[in-house]
């Protein structure tokens, strides 16, 4: 029996080395960027031999930023809605949840920005317009919709007003505490423009509706009971806080954004979220 035994605790050993060395590169990219970050560092702060981290990426560094963009930005959490809109709030709320908590997120972002992203590690962005416009393309199908709207153009604008939300509100805020509430605003102000009137009470876009979808489905709940709530007051600093700019001293948030360009990918499977298609893409794993 301890023949047996003794393989799985090494697999289970391994699995730990990847996830440590995956947890230190976020949180050292973010705070050193990913250019101020060595293999050496890496090793160090993951408690780790050379010998191991290059077992688990034989690639360097650039495999570690690849696993991170692959295993951060995932679907997990998102579960089929009733209502498709609601499915497009909610990988956004989602993913606000978890960039303000998960340094691995955060460096999965600042990543995808980068100009070469699509030729190294790749970048979310395409793939999250394609989800949108198969969720945007099932809304119309259903009335969900006003005449006016433009699938495509629509689906390109939420994932491009999201990362604006989520850069300003860091370099401004050099934090990303306000990101659930800022996002939840921008949800609200885009199905308000675009949904039909009568369709707006049934949509969730309360601020903690992330944070509800993404424990429910860490605690593995199938079909949770997710609380609906307000969206959270605003500090009473923050109306002032736009006030007095006279200039940006430029995009060093999330750990040195340099810019914005490329694609490539945050879910592996958006191709699936064709017009028709009514559930949950599977998360990169």
């Amino acid at each position: 029996m301890s023949n047996l035994r003794r393989p799985r605790r090494r697999q289970q050993r391994a699995i730990d080395t990847r996830q440590r060395i995956l947890d230190a590169a976020g949180e050292l990219f973010v705070a050193d960027s990913y250019e101020g970050v060595s293999v050496s560092d890496l090793i160090t702060a993951a408690r780790t031999s050379k010998g191991a981290f290059y077992r688990h990426f034989p690639g360097g560094k650039l495999e570690v930023a690849s696993a991170i963009m692959e295993d951060t930005l995932s679907m997990d959490g998102l579960q089929k809605q009733r209502i498709m809109l609601q499915e497009m709030v909610d990988i956004g709320m989602i993913l606000a949840h978890r960039v303000s908590r998960e340094s691995a997120v955060q460096a999965a972002l600042m990543l995808s920005f980068r100009g070469n992203a699509p030729e190294t590690y790749g970048t979310p962005w395409p793939d999250w317009i394609v989800f949108n416009t198969g969720q945007l393309t099932e809304a119309r199908r259903r009335g969900e919709l006003k005449p006016f709207v433009d699938v495509e153009e629509q689906a390109y604008q939420v994932a491009g007003n999201w990362a604006g939300v989520v850069l300003i509100s860091n370099t401004l805020d050099r934090h990303l505490g306000n990101v659930e509430a800022r996002i939840s605003r921008m949800y609200r102000n885009v199905v308000t423009a675009i949904a039909v009137p009568e369709l707006l009470p049934e949509i969730d876009i309360s601020v903690h509706r992330g944070k509800n979808l993404y424990t429910a489905f860490l605690e593995g709940a199938a079909d949770p009971e997710l609380p609906r709530d307000e969206p959270a007051e605003e500090r009473p600093d923050q109306a002032e806080e736009l006030e007095g700019l006279e200039g940006l001293d430029g995009l060093d948030g999330l750990g040195g954004l340099e810019g914005l360009g490329g694609h490539a990918g945050i879910m592996e499977h958006a191709e699936e979220a064709a017009p028709g298609h009514a559930g949950v893409l599977p998360g990169r794993r």
